[in-house]
């Protein structure tokens, strides 16, 4: 069995490391921020899509009909926790652009890249804690790092880790950088590191949980899912707009029309 010692601190390194290391380059390039946030448009949906498998596309295969093959509570639970990850998005993004035409301050709109990276670090939750339950078990005969690549299959798919959470934090980088890049009001220093804890906090903590206890992570996943829909929406708009205009006013019923929309598909597709 790998030791608690070295897989737990070993998955919160390759978690916070990359993860910093977009928050801190990404804003620093100097793409033009339509481009930026076109790059971040692009990753999010990427997210999206793999999120939602391991969010079981919301149970999607277990149809309505006949009542059996529903899935019972599980799959309620499944679905609200969707619609609380928009819940949580909606009212961070009410908090930051509180009325039409109203004018944000710096930190008002820091909780635009807060919201998805809180959001995030959730599905991080589920990520950790799935990883570590999986291959904590693994025999240590051959080294612990050794038995950690065998674990994970090979060394390609270990390094894929990191990788991962740099460009999902990514997402995350191109919205700071999108709106608080270039600002009037200097950076205070702790915000990077914040937006870095909300991200990658989760992770450790579910990895140390995994170590030793398992359970189903897909609720999880369906709850950080739905900062992908959060990321693309905020970032659309720079894509298009001058630097500097106000960020756009959405309100909660935008929102609710964005799940409502979504989820009436999924309504059909559980009558398959």
């Amino acid at each position: 069995m790998i030791s608690f010692s070295f897989l737990v601190p070993s998955l919160a390194l390759a978690t916070f490391i990359p993860a910093y290391a977009a928050l801190y380059l990404i804003p620093s390039l100097r793409l033009r921020a339509r481009y930026l946030g076109a790059l971040g448009v692009g990753l999010a949906f990427w997210y999206f899509y793999d999120t939602m498998v391991d969010a079981a596309s919301l149970g999607e295969n277990n149809a309505i009909y006949p009542p059996y093959l529903f899935g019972g509570l599980p799959h309620v639970v499944l679905v609200l926790s969707f619609v609380a990850g928009v819940l949580v998005l909606a009212a961070f993004d009410r908090l930051s652009i509180p009325r039409p035409g109203a004018i944000p301050t710096r930190k008002a709109l820091l909780l635009i890249p807060a919201a998805v990276a809180l959001v995030m670090g959730v599905h991080g939750l589920g990520e950790g804690w799935g990883a570590v339950s999986a291959v904590a078990a693994a025999p240590s005969n051959g080294g612990e790092l050794q038995s950690l690549v065998q674990a994970f299959g090979t060394f390609p798919a270990l390094v894929s880790y990191p990788i991962h959470k740099f460009l999902e934090a990514s997402i995350v980088a191109a919205l700071y950088g999108v709106y608080l890049r270039g600002a009037e009001v200097k950076p205070s220093w702790w915000e990077v590191p914040l937006l870095g804890l909300l991200f990658a906090g989760p992770s450790a903590i579910g990895a140390a949980l995994g170590y030793f206890f398992q359970m189903d992570t897909t609720y999880f996943f369906a709850f950080g899912v739905t900062a992908a829909l959060y990321a693309v929406v905020r970032l659309v708009g720079p894509m298009s707009e001058a630097p500097g205009r106000a960020p756009a006013y959405f309100g909660p019923r935008t929102f609710a029309m964005i799940a409502l929309g979504m989820l009436l598909l999924y309504v059909a597709a559980l009558l398959h």
